[in-house]
Order: C-alpha cells, then sequence, then structure tokens
C-alpha cells in the first residue's frame, strides 16, 4: 500500500475520517512551504480514485485507476497549478518567444473545469480536482470556484493546497475542511535530512524555514548558496555599501531576496531581544556585531520596509532602483 514518506504529516491526515467513504467534498491543506502539502493532496486523490477494496488511505499502487495517475492521463483527475503564461487567443508561440511562470490561476483555467465537474466519473468512481497554490487564482477564478463549492456537484472532491490561507476568500475557507500542516520538531527534522544525505542539515532546515522539503530546495541549489553568500557578506562589512549590496542583490528572485532579508533582520532583532540567530547560523558573529550597532527604532522601520518589498517583489518594477532604495535604509549598521 502506498506511502507518503513525510512523518511530520501524520498529524494532518489524522484530522481526516478513518473512511474515505466519509471524506468532505473539499479540503483545504494549508501550511507554509516545504511541508508536503501538494505531496499529501495527490496521495488522496489517487486514494480516493484506487479502485482496490482495502484498509487505510494509501492506494494499492497497482490497480489501473493507480497506473492511470502514475501517468498522468487519469480522466477523473485534474492538476490545476502555476505553470508558464498561457499564449493569447490568437498568438502563436514563436521560436524566440519566452515563457515566463505565470502569476495566476487563469478565470479561463478554473472555467474549464465546468463540464468536468458536470459529468459522470469515466472510471464510475469519483473525481479530483487538485488546485495549487490555491491563493494564486485570478479573484475571478476564486470567485469561480466558490460558485461551485456552494452547489457542490456528486461526488466530485475539491483539494486546495495553500501557502496563505488567509489569503483565500473566507467564503472559499468556510466550504472546506480544514487540514492544518504544522512544522515538525527540528530534531525530526533533522534526523529526516540526515537520512538523506543532505550536507549542512542544520544550516539547510533554518534557510528553509525550518520545513523539511524548502531545506531539501535550498541544499540542492548551488546558485541559491552562492548567491546568498554574495549578498550576506555585502550586508555583515564594516563600511556598508548599498550600491555594492544592491549589485548582490539583482540577479537574485525578488521573493528570495525579500525573505534573505527578513530572516537578516529578523536575527539581528532577536538577538537585541535577548534572543539568538533563527535563521543565517553561519552569520551568528556578524549579526551579533551588527545588533550591538543597530538602533532598535531604526532597525524596525527597516524590518518593516523589508517586509512591504516582499510584497511587491512579484509585481513588475525597477528592481535595482526599489533594492537601492531598500538598502539605503540599512539602519545605521555601517
Amino acid at each position: 500500500m502506498e506511502e507518503i514518506g513525510f512523518p511530520w504529516i501524520a498529524a494532518s491526515l489524522a484530522r481526516l475520517p478513518a473512511n474515505i467513504k466519509n471524506l468532505p467534498g473539499a479540503l483545504l491543506l494549508g501550511g507554509q512551504p516545504g511541508l508536503g502539502k501538494r505531496t499529501t493532496a495527490l496521495f488522496l486523490a489517487r486514494a480516493v480514485l484506487c479502485e482496490t477494496s482495502r484498509d487505510g488511505w494509501g492506494a494499492c499502487g497497482t490497480c489501473a485507476s493507480c497506473h492511470l495517475v502514475a501517468a498522468g492521463n487519469h480522466p477523473d483527475l485534474r492538476v490545476v497549478e502555476l505553470a508558464t503564461e498561457e499564449e493569447q487567443p490568437g498568438e502563436e508561440e514563436t521560436a524566440s518567444s519566452s515563457k515566463k511562470p505565470s502569476k495566476q490561476i487563469s478565470v479561463d483555467r478554473i472555467r474549464s473545469l465546468g463540464e468536468f465537474v458536470t459529468t459522470t466519473a469515466y472510471r464510475g468512481r469519483a473525481k479530483v480536482i487538485v488546485i495549487s497554490p490555491a491563493e494564486a487564482m485570478h479573484p475571478a477564478a476564486a470567485n469561480a470556484v466558490l460558485k461551485i463549492l456552494e452547489e457542490p456537484p456528486g461526488n466530485t472532491y475539491f483539494l486546495l493546497v495553500s501557502h496563505q490561507p488567509d489569503r483565500l476568500l473566507p467564503t472559499i475557507r468556510s466550504r472546506c475542511f480544514q487540514v492544518p500542516f504544522a512544522l515538525p520538531a527540528p530534531d525530526a527534522a533533522l534526523e529526516w535530512l540526515k537520512g538523506r544525505g543532505i550536507e549542512q542539515p542544520e544550516l539547510a532546515l533554518a534557510q528553509g524555514g525550518y520545513a523539511p522539503l524548502a531545506a531539501i530546495e535550498k541544499a540542492e541549489s548551488p546558485e541559491y548558496w552562492t548567491q546568498r553568500k554574495a549578498l550576506l557578506d555585502a550586508l555583515a562589512r564594516p563600511g556598508f555599501n548599498p550600491v555594492v549590496a544592491a549589485e548582490r542583490a539583482e540577479p537574485i528572485e525578488g521573493p528570495v531576496l525579500a525573505g534573505l532579508l527578513q530572516q537578516w533582520a529578523y536575527d539581528i532583532a532577536a538577538i537585541k531581544s535577548g534572543g539568538t540567530v533563527r535563521y543565517h547560523l553561519d552569520f551568528r558573529n556578524a549579526l551579533e556585531k551588527l545588533a550591538t550597532e543597530a538602533g532598535p527604532e531604526a532597525l524596525m522601520a527597516w524590518y518593516d520596509t523589508v517586509i512591504q518589498y516582499g510584497r511587491v517583489s512579484q509585481h513588475p518594477l525597477n528592481k535595482r532602483l526599489a533594492v537601492e532604495g531598500l538598502l539605503a535604509g540599512y539602519p545605521g549598521l555601517h
């Protein structure tokens, strides 16, 4: 029988009914990235669609339905996710065109589910729709989902995956059974990472926000560590120069940059409050020195500015100019 392999999600699965037949028609799997919510949603989808009689939640992995899911062409499963930006009507992709990651799930993609939810399941069991991340739906797409949830079709299950459930419409949240995902205990997460041969697991876990799968993603990205070190070296160096720091920041994607700066400010604030470094463990000495020089009011004002930058970091803007302005406010740490 199929298993997920993420021991920390046991508490989340324990919230579900023991019998698959009693599964609510709409689930909201919520929690920070890197906890296995999407994997869990697909695990539940396979379990619902599995055609073998069994106890427990795991799919058998051997029936025709399980093979169709594994091949990615089960007729009763739809997975709606962020992908490359769709072509505009009437346009054709050319060899010179470059696709960029879409920032939203369009209303057309949700409306295309209309026929799917109203027809009978091809294999006679159930139909499953996975939307991930649900907060990325365009407002019109969210309203289209809400309309379906208000008059739910029979034998159709919605599995919404969300990194930020509070960004969803309250009316959507109220129509879903909540399945929260919490961070595992650090010791348990470290043991799991060590079992997978992750180098510097403590630092990787910290940089992944203490979410094990995010830690693995960070650990397996040499580019991330190279760019991170270049930026943090500039922030830690005496005689801080915002122009130099902005040059180091330029190749880093906006949301990643915002996260690094938020962690940096958090660590300094934590030290000033009598705590310890939580994220940038390898820069502890520099952070402790900076904490003695930072005025608390200036530090918190800059922290707020970094958070504001994080909110617009995915939007079109003059990134270099925005980052230079942001780093020019670095609170007297030079």
